[in-house]
């Protein structure tokens, strides 16, 4: 165990002190481009584990939209704008969307972005292999009816699908390049190109043949990891970075340093812990009734992220959701109930066991983990912590290679149905236990079956209550909110997902 923590140090030295450089060799406020444009530069928490959407953990979005456009943009106030599809309609039965693209794009490589592009990605999809996959079941056919529009036959609910085509599904790879390697590289259509990733950087250097290159601000950004949280803020303090993600802990020194706070204008995650229920205990759902019994959210989330930093909840859907159920919130399976815990423990015939708990190696989550290492100790719950960079905790999880593990998870993005499919219906990339509760398929071809969120939401919330009640495979501890610091060298800057960092400015330091 020694040895093992001596490792995780000294790599944890290494990316710290690799970050500090690589920022101090180079500063935004370095020479400008033709067109007067300064370089964006990033304070990151996480090397990124793949830049193929195809492959990619759910919060790299915010890399690989550099490099790859979606057919449709979600804005920040969540509504779908146009983007590689300038327009769209749907049939009055929700059976047929048609889009029509723009014209005069081409990718990165030069190829035209074409109808038949679109229907070679969601058909290679739709074959499996991607992360979103299972998304696109609910896609019968795709036609390319001439170059600039796409016809898609719809099986399932129509609902999600703006959504899921503003997601990685929507990002389109230039047909040559899809039986490629993209885990290094690009080849979408997206406003910069990857110029390195070597270790904890990444630079992408903006691309002129971009459709919408007047609206690039910066010449280009540059993204540096320091897993340390505190050393991540030392390099925004000290102008090594325009701006960082910073944890709420941080809130106050940050804005008693002349910095501003940046809150992210949507909340669309969630900390939890995934478990995998096809190990041991962790499959008798009276084993997990008792762990979510024996969480203690508000004690948690007041210790590690403060009073307002994340909000308690035992549902995965933000109180602004219309997914969210305030009765949900009211059930006996969602308190905090030690007694109780113990006796479904003991109906389980579980005296006790033992478990390895996977985490990142940020100070957040060694916190979280310790907490409930604590907290599961009262049930007889022997909890092994295992911190782990960010490419083995991504693709451990990815591989189902866990007994629990515990992360920021996204509910929303690409749509609400999206994570019910994932976490809760058998054959969900993140339901390696194949976790099926009986009636949950049906209630969510209902939610989906309109756009409307007063017919949604009453079939999600008896889904999700009914989920809860069971033992649910994922355990909510708290709704969070992503939180950026930046300098007033910076302007007009966005951090949500979707961004792609187009609009932001840097002015000279």
């Amino acid at each position: 165990m020694a040895s093992l923590k001596a490792r995780l140090l000294a790599l944890l030295a290494a990316f710290v002190m690799a970050g500090s450089l690589a920022a101090c060799g180079s500063p935004s406020g370095g020479g400008a481009d033709a067109q007067g444009r300064h370089r964006l530069t990033i304070g990151a928490s996480a090397i990124p584990s793949s830049l193929d959407p195809r492959k990619s953990a759910p919060y790299e979005a915010q890399w690989i939209g550099m490099l790859y456009d979606t057919l449709i943009q979600r804005a920040p106030d969540g509504t779908f704008q146009p983007a590689l599809a300038e327009s769209w309609t749907l049939s009055p039965d929700g059976r047929t969307l048609e889009l029509t693209l723009r014209a005069g794009v081409t990718f990165q490589d030069g190829a035209p972005f074409t109808a038949a592009a679109v229907k070679a990605n969601i058909d290679a999809a739709k074959a499996g292999g991607t992360n979103f996959s299972t998304q696109l079941a609910g896609v019968e056919s795709v036609e390319a009816v001439d170059d600039r529009h796409v016809r898609f036959r719809l099986a399932g609910a129509p609902a999600p699908m703006l959504g899921i085509l503003a997601g990685e599904a929507g990002m389109i790879i230039s047909p040559a390049r899809l039986g490629d390697d993209l885990s290094r590289t690009g080849a979408g259509a997206g406003p910069y190109k990857l110029g390195k990733f070597e270790g904890p950087r990444l630079e992408f250097t903006a691309w002129p043949g971009y459709w919408k290159a007047d609206a690039v601000k910066v010449s280009g950004v540059d993204i540096d990891v320091f897993i340390d949280d505190s050393a991540r803020l030392r390099a925004l303090r000290s102008r090594q970075l325009d701006t960082a993600f910073i944890i709420p802990s941080q809130v106050k020194e940050v804005e008693s340093s002349g910095l501003t706070v940046l809150h992210a204008r949507t909340s669309e995650s969630f900390w939890g812990v995934l478990v995998n229920t096809g190990r041991r205990e962790l499959g008798n759902p009276k084993v997990r009734q008792a762990m979510m019994l024996a969480l203690d959210r508000t004690a948690l989330a007041e210790n590690v992220f403060g009073t307002a930093g994340c909000t308690p909840s035992a549902q995965p859907f933000a109180r602004n959701d219309w997914a969210y159920s305030p009765e949900l919130e009211k059930l006996p399976a969602a308190q905090f109930d030690l007694a109780r815990a113990k006796a479904l423990m003991a109906e389980a015939g579980v005296s006790g066991f033992s478990m390895e708990l996977q985490i990142g190696t940020a100070q957040n989550y060694q916190q979280v983990g310790q907490i409930l290492q604590s907290q599961w100790r009262e049930i007889g719950i022997d909890v092994r912590l295992r911190p782990m960079e960010n490419v083995q905790f991504v693709t451990a999880r990815r591989k189902g290679e866990f007994d629990a593990t515990v992360s920021v998870y996204l509910h929303a993005r690409p749509d609400q149905s999206a994570f019910v499919q994932n976490f809760y219906l058998p054959g969900g990339i993140f339901n390696p236990g194949r976790f099926d509760l009986p009636g949950t398929a049906a209630l969510l071809a209902e939610s989906s079956s309109s756009s409307d969120p007063a017919v949604r939401g009453p079939a999600m919330h008896k889904l999700m209550e009914a989920v809860t009640t069971a033992g649910p495979p994922v355990l909510p501890i708290c709704s969070s909110e992503r939180l950026a610091a930046y300098r007033d060298t910076v302007h007009d800057l966005d951090m949500t997902l979707d961004t792609k960092f187009v609009g932001v400015g840097v002015n000279p330091a």
